[in-house]
């Protein structure tokens, strides 16, 4: 009798362990994106910058986390949105306790923010499969941080905030072409 593989949402593999593994490290690349959405939205907050220089974080979180939810419930791992929850919220207000924590943690969410891209990348390398991830996507994320260099030298010339964009361009970038060149490996085989 055949042995038949494992089925996994969306197609996204035909190998059950990888599949797991793709899930468990979206999982991963969504905290982390999180947390430096979280942390860029309350320093944009926390010194007055104006809303149009912020307005698509709150989307961009309400994103994540939804997809954060769908990866932890097709894993069975539900019990852990309680403990995710407390240590995003807390991190919320103790942001802002005192002026130094949040230049720091603004200093770190470009770290984060890059981690988040090198964690999606290291995926992308290790499965060389970049089926169900979207080139367009990417390629729109790195259009945005063009425009958003753009806008904040015209309205805020934050420093910080300038160096995580020109950082994510040039991550979202990268991770545009790894895809492309999975994808372009995909049809040649």
């Amino acid at each position: 009798m055949e042995q038949q593989t494992p089925f996994c949402s969306h197609y996204i593999c035909s190998v059950q362990p990888v599949c797991v593994h793709l899930s468990l490290c979206q999982a991963s690349v969504y905290c982390s994106e999180l947390a430096g959405f979280l942390v860029f939205l309350r320093y944009q907050i926390y010194y007055g910058y104006p809303l149009l220089t912020y307005l698509e974080y709150p989307i961009l979180i309400a994103q994540d986390v939804i997809l954060l939810l769908f990866v932890l419930h097709y894993n069975g791992k539900m019990e852990h949105v309680l403990p995710y929850v407390a240590i995003f919220v807390g991190g919320w207000y103790l942001l802002t306790l005192q002026k130094w924590i949040i230049d720091f943690a603004m200093n770190l969410c470009t770290l984060i923010s890059a981690a988040s891209k090198l964690a999606q990348l290291r995926c992308l390398w290790q499965t060389r499969d970049s089926g169900q991830v979207s080139a367009l996507t990417w390629s729109m994320s790195a259009f945005t941080c063009a425009t958003r260099i753009f806008t904040t030298v015209m309205t805020t010339s934050d420093l910080m905030v300038l160096v995580r964009f020109v950082i994510m361009l040039i991550l979202n970038i990268w991770v545009t072409t790894t895809i492309l060149r999975y994808r372009k490996a995909e049809k040649t085989d």
